[in-house]
């Protein structure tokens, strides 16, 4: 794997050098949160299809010791664009069989309406078929991709409240719908006022990535949209005020719209225990979706064909109540 430049302390990126004879193509910012803050207009994408297309790795931006922020360039007159809940799925063909396929979803960090480049950010798994191709990838090297739509649809005021549980990268497809439901202008001109619950989970404080982007969401948004940490260890107990250890049902009764709320909806991403904890997703089905070469394509929405349970079902929420990326 080329490395072209590195991330400062916690996901401030020292620099965003730009490809040789693409510079038109790369934004340079100080940071990928301030990336992050660019507001647009939100309408039907042209970029992507339901069909692969190969598109070029651009640069490669290391943030922890396993996880790296992909950069895959546009056409130069192309903008980004997905609509909230849908994601791109990866593939790469390493055999001439159909089986000799890996399939795996990733939902870009990037805003609607950046020109010339997507970004996915990706956590290496010990012997995972995507990430060791990922990983092992040079600048200029391509890897195929297709829009793919989940059955959950977000839409301003669908539901009066919406709470999120993620962890580690598992927090993409929330920053999809957050930014869209605070930062996005829509088509329709409706003023969206969902109220938005997140509860990001960690190994450490300083496994956060965009911290500094939620917490200014949080605090330019106060109204609509809570921000709460969990983390199994705090590096520095005595200046951490949030949550430290396994998530609890009392910090989801906490942190979460209640079971008999009206107009709401838990979304779950993250690692499959997680999943298994927060949902009780069978282990079994999840490592179909993370493991399986030629599955994903055929059920995308897989984790929640089981019923619920865990701490959500333990607290008496029901199937229709929750969506499990």
């Amino acid at each position: 794997m080329r490395i072209i430049s590195s991330f400062a302390a916690g996901v401030a990126l020292a620099s965003l050098s730009r490809p040789t004879g693409r510079s038109h193509r790369a934004a340079c910012y100080a940071s990928i949160e301030d990336a992050l803050h660019i507001k647009s207009k939100l309408h039907e994408g042209k970029v992507f299809s339901q069909r692969y297309k190969p598109y070029t790795l651009g640069q490669v931006i290391p943030i922890t010791h396993d996880t790296a922020l992909f950069r895959f360039l546009l056409e130069e007159d192309e903008e980004f664009n997905l609509k909230p809940c849908s994601t791109l799925q990866a593939c790469y063909k390493y055999g001439v069989q159909p089986v000799d396929q890996c399939h795996r979803f990733y939902t870009p960090v990037t805003p609607n309406h950046t020109k010339g480049y997507f970004d996915i950010i990706v956590k290496r798994k010990q012997g995972g078929l995507m990430t060791d191709h990922l990983f092992g990838m040079h600048v200029g090297d391509k890897l195929l991709f297709r829009s793919v739509a989940f059955k959950v649809q977000y839409r301003p005021n669908k539901w009066k409240h919406v709470g999120m549980i993620a962890g580690g990268t598992g927090f993409t497809p929330m920053l999809q719908i957050i930014r869209h439901s605070l930062t996005e202008t829509w088509d329709s001109g409706v003023v969206d006022k969902t109220k938005l619950s997140f509860l990001f989970c960690n190994r450490t404080e300083r496994h956060i990535l965009l911290k500094g982007y939620f917490d200014d969401l949080a605090k330019n948004y106060s109204e609509r949209f809570r921000l709460f940490y969990a983390v199994d260890q705090a590096v520095d107990p005595v200046s951490w005020p949030h949550h430290v250890g396994h998530v609890t049902k009392e910090l989801v009764r906490r942190t979460m719209p209640a079971p008999d709320e009206d107009k709401k909806i838990i979304m779950i991403c993250g690692p499959d225990g997680l999943l298994s904890h927060i949902a009780g997703t069978p282990t079994g089905t999840m490592n179909t979706m993370s493991g399986g070469a030629n599955v994903q394509p055929l059920a995308p929405d897989l984790n929640n064909l089981v019923s619920l349970g865990g701490i959500l079902g333990a607290l008496g929420y029901s199937n229709d109540d929750v969506y499990r990326f």
